[in-house]
């Protein structure tokens, strides 16, 4: 929906002539909007059946999740602005650039950067003990250039050239947004005209087989952009639920999925589990990087020598987390059992 919105949008403003830069922050207001209300639609209706079977009221539930939202707006904008900062890089760039000339796509940021010095981060991503002074220094940003990569900059008036490469939290490699640089990629590609219109109608027309083939198109296309990091979690995810599935016809039980099932709620306690953690990961990088507790002080795992480069042991606890996985989907729950 947020797509089709930004699709439509976007279309719209070019027609008006309404190109300007203002207009691409418009356009993913709009499509932020529709975003979001499709999503307390499905979450609205999820809530009625909810409360029905608890015999909750319609009215009550109403101003719960007027409350929700409110909370939820307030504690993910503080989340997403620290997780920003966290995990953010700056790395070492040197281009020559005429800042009163800039180049087609770059602009100076009007933003005032706070900080003096930055530590610079090496190609794996780790801290290289080296700080830099960027007082005094511009910060430009670059998208949709031809001669510049997308992304922020510090521009060193003295050199005349760019020195510093910002690389902010999300969307970098710590934080993959693969969504939004969809989002961005269709907004400036059509509020620019260099959409490639021939891969948009080549993935209408493969939708269209999918869905001839008889599989699910929106399943199908979520899985083609997100990465593959991503998707084969999902993948072992439902390789174990295939595994529950065949050894519950086996032992001749029912396979139909039930509105509380051991497995369901076992993944529901990995995920929260898993959103619980990261968080606190982004706490612990956000106050390395403020300064209030040394880089690294609490990664022990990196002090054990043979754990550091141990991937056998991620995959070992992988495959663990898996197993676990498949034992409490087959273990009934205690209401089944009486």
């Amino acid at each position: 929906m947020a797509i089709a919105t930004l699709m439509a949008t976007c279309a719209m403003f070019l027609i008006m002539g309404w190109t300007a830069p203002a207009f691409f922050a418009l356009a993913i207001s709009i499509g932020g909007v529709v975003c979001i209300a499709s999503a307390n639609a499905g979450n609205t209706s999820q809530d009625l059946k909810t409360g029905f079977l608890v015999g909750a009221t319609p009215a009550k539930q109403q101003l719960a999740l007027i409350i929700g939202v409110v909370v939820s707006v307030i504690a993910i904008g503080f989340t997403l602005k620290g997780m920003n900062s966290a995990l953010e890089e700056f790395q070492p760039a040197s281009i020559v650039m005429d800042i009163h000339n800039l180049p087609a796509g770059v602009s100076v940021d009007a933003t005032k950067f706070e900080r003096d010095r930055v530590p610079i981060t090496g190609a794996d991503g780790k801290l290289n003990g080296q700080d830099v002074s960027v007082a005094g220094m511009t910060v430009v940003n670059a998208l949709n250039s031809a001669t510049v990569p997308d992304g922020s900059y510090f521009y060193n008036p003295q050199s005349g050239k760019v020195e510093v490469q910002w690389v902010h939290g999300i969307g970098s490699r710590n934080a993959a947004a693969p969504q939004a640089r969809l989002m961005a990629t269709v907004i400036n590609g059509i509020l620019t005209r260099k959409l490639p219109w021939g891969l948009i109608l080549l993935g209408v027309f493969l939708v269209i087989a999918v869905e001839i083939l008889g599989i699910r198109s929106l399943s199908f296309a979520v899985g083609f952009y997100i990465p593959i990091s991503t998707t084969l979690a999902i993948f072992c995810g439902g390789l174990v639920r295939w595994l529950v599935d065949r050894a519950a016809q086996k032992a001749g039980e029912r396979t139909d999925e039930s509105d509380v099932s051991p497995g369901s709620l076992y993944a529901s306690g990995l995920i929260a589990a898993g959103g619980i953690v990261g968080l606190l990961g982004i706490g612990v990088k956000l106050l390395e990087t403020q300064g209030y507790i040394s880089p690294g002080v609490l990664a022990w795992g990196a002090k054990i020598p043979f754990l550091v480069k141990a991937d056998w042991l991620s995959v070992l606890m992988f495959g663990f987390l898996a197993a676990s996985l498949f034992y409490f989907a087959r273990k009934p729950l205690e209401a089944e059992k009486k």
